[in-house]
């Protein structure tokens, strides 16, 4: 078996002194508009995540402030299932008192009751549930519901006479419309 001759890498180059040649370290003239159009590219790319980047961070922002408003919303009218439920307790409390009134009973059952219904309402109130104005008030709809309307000389049309089942707003929201008689024009 013969060995091959070693083969001894020889070119044509000059021997390396240092220095680079200038010509070769520019890029060919026919590499500059790919060059440019990579950058521009490159340029457009970067400008269109950071656009992405600020709407996708000002949609989360968005979503924080909604989710806040919206945990303090459900804060907010937490109570009103319960008050929901409360209100047709107080509105029997209400008629035993009136009851007992018209039957001339103890006088000391009457304050008691009234004095329930009124520690009932003081605690109402300081969470917000307030009763809704009826009696001498203009009707309103998204606040009374009339349940019938009654001749009057001596009212304006659609002024609430007599208040059958008094009404409650918890805040801002309509718990239980009052339920209300509405005067109307007498007939000519």
């Amino acid at each position: 078996m013969q060995q091959e001759p070693e083969k001894t890498d020889v070119t044509d180059d000059p021997p390396e002194t240092g220095e680079t040649d200038p010509v070769a370290a520019e890029p060919a003239s026919d590499e500059l508009p790919t060059l440019e159009r990579q950058l521009a590219d490159a340029l457009a790319e970067r400008d269109a995540n950071h656009d992405r980047f600020l709407r996708s961070q000002a949609e989360f922002e968005n979503y924080r402030k909604r989710m806040q408003r919206e945990a303090a919303e459900e804060r907010k009218f937490a109570p009103l299932p319960f008050v929901r439920d409360l209100l047709p307790v107080m509105d029997n409390l209400r008629r035993a008192a009136d009851a007992a009134r018209t039957a001339d009973e103890n006088s000391d059952l009457v304050q008691g009751i009234d004095l329930v219904l009124q520690q009932i309402e003081q605690t109402l109130a300081s969470h917000g549930v307030t009763p809704i104005p009826a009696v001498g008030e203009t009707f309103d709809p998204h606040l009374h519901e009339a349940m019938t309307q009654m001749p009057s000389a001596e009212h304006p049309p659609m002024t609430i006479l007599q208040e059958l089942e008094r009404g409650y707003k918890l805040h801002d929201r309509v718990v239980r419309p009052g339920k209300v008689i509405v005067a109307q024009a007498p007939p000519s």
